[in-house]
């Protein structure tokens, strides 16, 4: 009789998995009493920041962008604020006043950094009005709950000049010495004339500021932090990956590089230029379905 009650015991831990994310009800959604007053502060921050918003398509979208990963971080904070969804329900909302005295300054701040495109500015300032109007409209809880999809808004904000002036230069050079490391092996005969060009049999190649390696860096950045929030593994392992991602990123931007300089050699440099416009998309993919399996290796399910 007691192993037959230890086995029930036991049962409902052996089939324990991860809940799968429930999507809300856009009818409850609708029909709340807050929604209206929701939509009118969201449409009141697209006009205010109509001036940032307007440019963001030519920042993702311009050749060799440091940004274009940009245009797919709104639909992963929404995922990552998805899957808070059944805690949320689960907190009553709690209106408050306090964040207008936060909001007034921001806001007037806004004003001016509109008329002078002050795109850094802008950019933090719109991620801390959308922090205060749902702080605002919902209360802290949930804006505490939801702050991390909305901090995460600015991965595809132009946010990282600074970053972007202070090591894209440093990187051309580790990636061109990855690179002619990872050619030697294979048993080239080549040159590197500088810090940044390798000559080849039948193929110069000079590894400009877009193959530094940082747009593929903060591409990963983007990504781990999107999985370790969506996978909530242990601090340390996120730790782990956070700093494994850089050396790991400027191996695959090197691989890249050697795979353009092979093409090229071999095929001419008409191949190998061609084959440097759509590698770095190759890249990323890689990267990503690389990155999937490790969280998965690691426990996420």
């Amino acid at each position: 009789m007691e192993q037959i009650i230890s086995q029930r015991a036991q049962k409902p831990k052996a089939e324990e998995t991860a809940e799968p994310i429930k999507i809300p009800n856009l009818k409850e959604l609708v029909a709340s009493k807050g929604f209206p007053l929701a939509v009118g502060t969201a449409v009141a921050i697209l006009f205010l920041f109509f001036s940032l918003l307007q440019i963001l398509p030519g920042i993702w979208f311009q050749p060799d962008s440091y940004y274009s990963h940009g245009v797919v971080v709104p639909f992963l904070a929404g995922y990552i604020a998805l899957t808070q969804w059944e805690k949320l329900k689960e907190i009553k909302s709690q209106p408050t006043w306090v964040p207008v005295l936060f909001l007034i300054p921001s806001l007037y701040i806004t004003w001016i950094a509109s008329r002078t495109n002050m795109a850094l500015t802008l950019s933090v300032l719109l991620v801390a009005t959308i922090g205060f109007s749902v702080w605002m409209l919902a209360g802290w809880k949930i804006a505490s709950k939801v702050a991390p999809a909305v901090l995460y808004l600015l991965f595809g904000l132009p946010v990282w000049q600074l970053l972007i002036d202070r090591f894209t230069q440093p990187l051309q050079s580790v990636s061109a010495d990855v690179a002619f490391a990872m050619l030697r092996l294979l048993g080239f005969n080549m040159y590197k004339q500088d810090a940044t060009t390798i000559l080849l049999d039948n193929f110069i190649m000079n590894v400009g500021a877009p193959c530094s390696g940082l747009r593929l860096i903060l591409s990963l950045v983007a990504l781990v932090v999107f999985f370790i929030l969506i996978a909530r593994l242990k601090w340390y392992v996120n730790l782990t990956l956070l700093a494994f991602i850089v050396p790991f990123a400027i191996v695959i931007n090197g691989l890249r590089i050697m795979l353009i300089g092979v093409v090229g050699n071999t095929y001419g440099s008409d191949a190998g230029h061609s084959f440097h416009d759509y590698s770095g998309y190759i890249a990323l993919v890689v990267c990503f379905i690389a990155l999937r399996k490790i969280f998965q290796v690691l426990g996420w399910k």
